[in-house]
């Protein structure tokens, strides 16, 4: 993550909005990915998620 986030940075720094969105929308997906892979567990077995999660 700290990558994808380096190279939302460096898009932004050379004025390259199209990479950096590109990038930002990996990333989005990427940490989509991650949270749903996460709940899935405590969810299946009625457990609350020790977080806050937008519905």
């Amino acid at each position: 993550m700290r990558d994808d986030v380096a190279g939302i940075v460096k898009a932004c720094d050379q004025g390259d909005v199209d990479e950096a969105r590109d990038e930002a929308a990996f990333l989005l997906s990427n940490l989509d990915e991650l949270l749903a892979h996460y709940t899935a567990a405590p969810k299946a077995h009625d457990i609350p998620i020790p977080f806050y999660q937008a519905p």
